[in-house]
């Protein structure tokens, strides 16, 4: 199987995420604050069950169908847009090219299954207090830490794509 490291990784950090949350979602109460406003006061509330289906669907689920759908297309696409595209997708180059893109699918996967976890950490430090409260600072820090990994990642691409010296 290719990519068996980076299939690997995916789904043991799924399988993780499952456990953890599986883990630690009845350690909410029945009805937990699950919307906060900018000072972190709770805002909304809902059903704990409720709250477990979102955060596997949004936490598991949906990026799993985004590797999915990424390693279906990226492993058959013939026409993207990319920079160098006449370079990369060459006949020569275009199976690494959709490897390498593939690859990049299932990490970034990884990562947004990770933030979902951070997400739902949150949710338990939050619903701890009475009243329920969002500490900013984690949350500041962790959306900063997300973008900064995303753009990292954005940038890694930008620049696996430069054509090599001298072609």
């Amino acid at each position: 199987m290719k990519h068996r490291l980076s299939w690997c990784a995916l789904f043991l950090i799924a399988c993780a995420a499952l456990i953890f949350i599986m883990r630690t979602t009845g350690e909410l109460p029945v009805i937990l604050a699950s919307h906060f406003d900018a000072g972190g006061r709770a805002t909304a509330f809902m059903r704990r069950a409720d709250y477990l289906h979102l955060i596997l669907g949004l936490g598991i689920g949906a990026p799993l169908a985004l590797v999915a759908l990424l390693t279906a297309v990226y492993s058959r696409a013939s026409d993207m847009k990319l920079p160098n595209r006449d370079y990369w997708l060459a006949p020569e180059r275009i199976g690494r090219t959709r490897d390498f893109l593939v690859v990049h699918g299932i990490w970034f996967g990884s990562l947004l299954i990770s933030m979902v976890c951070y997400v739902h950490w949150l949710e338990l430090q939050a619903n701890r207090q009475q009243p329920a409260h969002l500490p900013d600072n984690l949350v500041y820090g962790g959306l900063i830490l997300f973008f900064l990994i995303t753009a990292g990642w954005s940038a890694g691409l930008l620049l696996a794509f430069r054509r090599p010296r001298g072609t």
